[in-house]
């Protein structure tokens, strides 16, 4: 089995990239997140921290406790392929997942699996003005999500780096060796060069994708989120491919919000090479 895992932060371009993917017909269709892997990882990291005091008393060591979760893990996996027959290669997406690719490579490396992990990276400038109109979204409908996304630049700041510097970060050459970037602005203004390099990378065809298309292959149901209010929704899931989005923080963020947050995330500015206002 083949499983492509997308990450980055909420609001990069990540269901973008998953419909891409999701195009190929030997794939499943574009499904919504794939938050029950998180429990299974969040319940091995704390087993692992606690073996000494709790897990030694169940496990006979640190590896059966791996290789038990490991089979757990694939059993989830196998149960979603049965969801959608003729799925050679699953593409699942779930960005709180992204800070736990290192563990989730841990956890299925020597699975026999054929793991790829895709980390979408978007101006943090963008991604944090998204972020400050859904959290006004959520507290006009008294959602106390909304709490979470304050419109405070160092707390969303945060909230960019941690998603994705674990996995940027990580030492693990076999891990790093699974893992590719993908620049949003670059998916949305080189679509074609970017989808080549996405064949190359994952062995798909992406024969059917077509940029100036509607998504195809999608399973979510779009009208029953707009009914229900949901404030994650974008307007631009499900459209054909548009750059519109770039560098719309200019009309979100003010200019000291802008400045506390090239401050905070200088890293990724230079980085991935966008440029700070003068």
């Amino acid at each position: 089995m083949k499983c492509l895992f997308i990450g980055g932060i909420n609001r990069a371009g990540t269901t973008l990239l998953q419909s891409i993917l999701c195009s190929d017909s030997t794939t499943n269709p574009l499904i919504h997140e794939a938050s029950y892997l998180r429990g299974i990882l969040g319940t091995y990291e704390a087993a692992k921290q606690k073996f000494d005091e709790h897990g030694r008393y169940y496990f006979r060591s640190c590896d059966a406790l791996r290789e038990f979760t490991a089979r757990w893990a694939l059993d989830f996996l196998e149960q979603t392929r049965s969801m959608y027959p003729g799925s050679e290669t699953l593409v699942l997406k779930h960005p709180p997942l992204t800070a736990k690719f290192p563990l989730l490579n841990e956890l299925l490396g020597e699975t026999g699996i054929d793991l790829h992990f895709y980390i979408v990276v978007r101006d943090p400038r963008d991604v944090v003005a998204s972020l400050v109109r859904i959290g006004e979204r959520l507290r006009l409908a008294a959602d106390p999500e909304g709490n979470t996304l304050p419109r405070d630049m160092n707390v969303l700041a945060g909230y960019y780096m941690n998603n994705n510097m674990p996995a940027l970060s990580s030492q693990d050459q076999v891990n790093r060796q699974r893992q590719q970037l993908v620049s949003d602005e670059d998916l949305v203004t080189k679509t074609g060069s970017e989808v080549n390099r996405l064949r190359e990378s994952s062995g798909l065809a992406l024969d059917k994708f077509r940029p100036e298309s509607d998504w195809s292959r999608d399973d979510i149901d779009y009208a029953s989120l707009r009914a229900s209010g949901n404030a994650w929704l974008s307007e631009l899931w499900g459209k054909r491919i548009s750059p519109d989005r770039i560098g719309s923080f200019r009309q979100v963020l003010t200019g000291d919000e802008i400045r506390i947050l090239e401050a905070a995330c200088a890293g990724p500015l230079t980085t991935f090479g966008y440029n700070q206002s003068p």
